[in-house]
């Protein structure tokens, strides 16, 4: 409030005073002569030291900026790329089916023996049901954990409230 009423007062008084006439052609001339003869202001010394000082060490800033920027983004793209890896089933890619050891290779040898081709066919398809299934199954239990994984990475990021620059 103060400083408004400072304000004004400067402004009017500003108002009243009379402002000096151009000055002539004569006047003109004596000030370039006395500028020409002795100079009337002189910068300080270390000036253009200070000015260069502050334009080299904002370009510093900027190029670590850059660089942790530059390394920053290949970090997340490593562990992306690894996430994928370690993470992404590989569905298509059958291993060979090694002979099923034990009772169960037994009871089956014995169960596709003992019955015609028609029933051989029904064994199979439900075998393939099973297998299938399974590797259904398997790949649910990836994605959760995919998701998850995911999750935890999101909710790190999200929470980690002190960034550096």
């Amino acid at each position: 409030m103060i400083h408004n009423m400072t304000e004004e007062r400067k402004k009017r008084n500003r108002y009243d005073v009379s402002l000096p006439a151009p000055l002539t052609e004569e006047e003109l001339m004596r000030l370039i002569e006395t500028v020409e003869e002795r100079e009337l202001l002189h910068a300080p010394g270390h000036l253009r030291g200070n000015i260069f000082s502050h334009i080299q060490e904002g370009k510093r800033k900027e190029r670590q900026r850059a660089l942790f920027s530059y390394r920053a983004k290949v970090l997340v793209g490593m562990a992306a790329a690894l996430a994928v890896l370690f993470l992404v089933p590989v569905d298509g890619v059958e291993t060979p089916q090694m002979p099923q050891p034990g009772i169960l290779g037994t009871l089956y040898e014995e169960e596709t023996g003992s019955v015609d081709e028609w029933e051989r066919d029904a064994l199979e398809t439900q075998r393939d049901i099973d297998r299938t299934w399974r590797r259904y199954l398997a790949g649910q239990e990836r994605a959760d954990a995919r998701k998850k994984y995911f999750r935890n990475i999101s909710e790190k990021i999200t929470n980690y409230k002190t960034w550096e620059d």
